[in-house]
Order: structure tokens, then sequence, then C-alpha cells
């Protein structure tokens, strides 16, 4: 149970971390390049943390070296389920999602 909590946390806020980074970049980057990115920085933060989610759970990989990258897959994974669980619980029926809302400019005539 442990184990499930760690993960959920340290995908929980490596969500937040990107949100964060998300926010502070003044351009636009596609979801591919965000997705690539947070990869990178679970699997580091994962190397830093000597963390993986396989041995908490009592699983072995063949290298070493694909615990903190295939940790980081994981990480972001769950964190992006469960970010999109959260979005679909706190959506109302009959409305359309956050994410596909039109955005309505009010213009000066």
């Amino acid at each position: 149970m442990y184990a499930f909590v760690v993960f959920l946390g340290l995908a929980l806020g490596l969500t937040v971390v990107m949100q964060v980074i998300d926010e502070l970049l003044p351009l636009r980057v596609p979801a591919a390049l965000t997705r690539t990115l947070a990869v990178v920085l679970a699997a580091g933060f994962a190397w830093m943390l000597d963390y993986s989610v396989f041995t908490a759970f009592g699983q072995d990989l063949r290298s070493a070296w694909m615990h903190p990258v295939v940790t980081g897959l994981a990480l972001v994974g769950g964190g992006e389920f469960v970010r999109s669980v959260v979005n679909a619980l706190g959506h109302r029926a009959g409305e359309p999602p956050v994410e596909v809302a039109p955005h309505r400019t009010i213009r000066a005539a």
C-alpha cells in the first residue's frame, strides 16, 4: 500500500511541476514535446532519488538502467491518468469539457 501511495505522490508532484513549467514558458510547446520532457524529468528524478516503482512492488527488470527510465514512463502515465480521472469527475453532465470549450472574445465596435 505504501509503495502505491509513494508512486501516486511522485506522479502527482511531477504533474504539478510540468504544469508550472507550462505556465512559465512564454511560447506554446507541442504536447508530444511536453510529454517527452516530462519523461526525461521523471527519469532524472527517479535516478536522483534512486527510486524504482518496480523494485518497490517486488519486481525486477533486466538491467539497472531500465529502472529509472521505465519508472519515469510509469510516473508520467500515472500522473496523466489521475489528472484525466479528476477532470472527468469534476465535469458537469451536459456541458462541454473545459479543454474544448470555445474561447469567446468581446470586440469593441
